[in-house]
């Protein structure tokens, strides 16, 4: 129960404060992403133990903004990369210079890796854990990177809300 508060108050601050977005419309998405995260199996890390974040989730200030809409995570190049939980594939191919794979799950929710050598299809069916591609090159992430998205109703939300790694906040009282 504490972690999904924990959650749901990172969610929450994550997307007010990052996404710009008015309070009203902001507890509905991180109410959302909650869902998202509790409604389907449970998520798992795209790359093996062990889980070394590179480059964090920076919110953009607005949709046009600059930001880092993912993390980005210690790989080599080959290893295997894993589907961090059940859907569709709905894109595997190149945008621009790099190999990218998506995968979208009911809710409006689509997770991304990249740079991957995708192993499946845009269709195929996956289930969260099952090999999916190996870490290739390019992309925005030096050698030796693989950069994770998720974008909830078309918002970019950090990935760790879903591996339940989003650390909790704590109040502290004011100070007069």
């Amino acid at each position: 129960m504490q972690t999904l508060r924990a959650l749901a108050a990172s969610a929450l601050i994550i997307v007010i404060v990052g996404v710009g977005a008015g309070q009203s419309s902001g507890a509905a998405l991180e109410r959302r992403a909650v869902s998202a995260r509790t409604g389907a199996a449970a998520w798992v890390w795209p790359v093996a133990s062990p889980h070394r974040v590179t480059r964090a989730f920076e919110a953009p200030e607005s949709q046009y903004t600059g930001g880092h809409r993912g993390i980005d995570l210690a790989a080599l190049a080959n290893d295997a990369v894993f589907a961090p939980h059940d859907g569709v594939v709905s894109f595997a191919g190149r945008v621009v210079d790099r190999p990218v794979l998506s995968i979208t799950q009911p809710g409006d929710l689509i997770s991304t890796v990249e740079p991957v050598i995708a192993t499946v299809a845009a269709g195929d069916r996956v289930r969260a854990g099952q090999v999916i591609g190996t870490v290739a090159s390019g992309g925005h992430c030096p050698p030796g990177c693989l950069h994770f998205g998720v974008r909830l109703h078309g918002l970019y939300v950090s990935p760790l809300l879903f591996l339940g790694t989003v650390p909790r906040a704590i109040l502290l009282p004011s100070v007069p």
